[in-house]
């Protein structure tokens, strides 16, 4: 389910243990009102669970592969304590942040994409359709051209090798790789540790995932998942192959009686200065405020490079596509053409 689906699913169910109502009846009306889709499916199948005698933690549990598994994790904490409503609430504003922080990584990188897109595009454009005049034109002429005037028809002349196939697998290449390397363990970690080498957007994304992993952490541990349980669950509900499987290294550490400064340290999985708040917050009864602290601090550094990346990567885009233009179709081609036209005129 995506976290906005997850959103709506908690708000149903919030809303009808608030009122009181059964869940299994609210669950089943709430599915027949709904369109065809994740959501409306989960709902109704969560409905017939609960009215076949589940309860909601095991309902939930039965979705797997739909819903996430610390979802139904935390619904039987709430169970336990008596704070469900409390839980859902909680994991409604959770929900929501995970999905702002992905809008705004998704806002910082469309402007500059569709700039550099379109930029392609025109260049492609350009070299197929107006150089070949260009150069049927300087040919009769006899011109003696300059190098660089000599390269760009070279472009023009043969468009498909030179130009549309590299423009080609510069934009479809990073989607077959990933297509590819999405099929195994192994090459979903190598992927996420390629996108963290972009510069500013790779940063803005490993950043965004740490934030989600320790708030999703100090949320578990909060209401009472055992932390070596939590730890996995955080891990696992993150988009980063990598973390996930550095969180089920952590489990095996903790369940074996490591500290838990010393279960992060060297596993690549958060920052040394972040195990070291997390073994601070253990060590006095404050870890899951510690970890949800922690959260807000990345979420601010997210939203920090966001605005750096809004502000200077779509004029560098920009700037790079038009002198790129410039150079190629206004010095290269619109010089000897100016050559040519004083020399008719004289």
């Amino acid at each position: 389910m995506t976290a906005d689906d997850l959103t709506a699913l908690n708000d149903q169910i919030a809303a009808l243990a608030r009122a009181g109502l059964p869940l299994d009846q609210g669950l089943d009306a709430l599915a027949r009102d709904m369109g065809c889709g994740r959501l409306r499916a989960v709902t109704a199948a969560l409905a017939t669970d609960l009215r076949a005698g589940h309860p909601l933690p095991e309902a939930l549990a039965r979705q797997e592969g739909r819903v996430p598994a610390y979802y139904a994790n935390l619904v039987t904490a709430g169970v336990r304590t008596g704070r469900l409503p409390d839980v859902l609430a909680t994991l409604t504003a959770y929900a929501r942040s995970v999905a702002a922080t992905r809008t705004i990584v998704s806002e910082a990188l469309f402007y500059p994409a569709v700039v550099m897109v379109l930029g392609v595009a025109l260049f492609a454009t350009l070299t197929v359709f107006v150089l070949p005049q260009f150069d049927q034109i300087f040919r009769d002429f006899g011109l003696q051209l300059p190098a660089i005037t000599e390269f760009v028809l070279v472009l023009g002349r043969h468009p498909l090798e030179l130009v549309v196939l590299p423009a080609a697998v510069l934009i479809l290449g990073p989607l077959a790789a990933r297509a590819v390397l999405r099929r195994s363990e192994r090459g979903r970690r190598v992927w996420a540790r390629a996108v963290y080498l972009v510069p500013l957007v790779g940063s803005l994304i490993r950043t965004a995932r740490l934030a989600a992993f320790t708030e999703l952490l100090g949320l578990l541990v909060e209401y009472g998942v055992p932390l070596p349980a939590a730890v996995r669950l955080a891990g696992g509900a993150s988009s980063d192959p990598d973390m996930a499987a550095q969180a089920e290294v952590v489990e095996g550490r903790l369940t074996e009686g490591t500290g838990l400064a010393e279960a992060f340290r060297g596993r690549g999985l958060v920052p040394d200065w972040v195990a070291w708040l997390a073994a601070a917050g253990e060590r006095r009864g404050g870890l899951g405020p510690a970890l949800r602290e922690t959260a807000a601090v990345y979420r601010r550094q997210v939203d920090a490079r966001a605005a750096v990346l809004r502000s200077v990567l779509p004029p560098f885009v920009v700037v790079v596509t038009a002198g790129t233009l410039t150079v190629f179709f206004v010095v290269a081609v619109m010089a000897p053409l100016l050559k040519l036209l004083e020399g008719l005129s004289k």
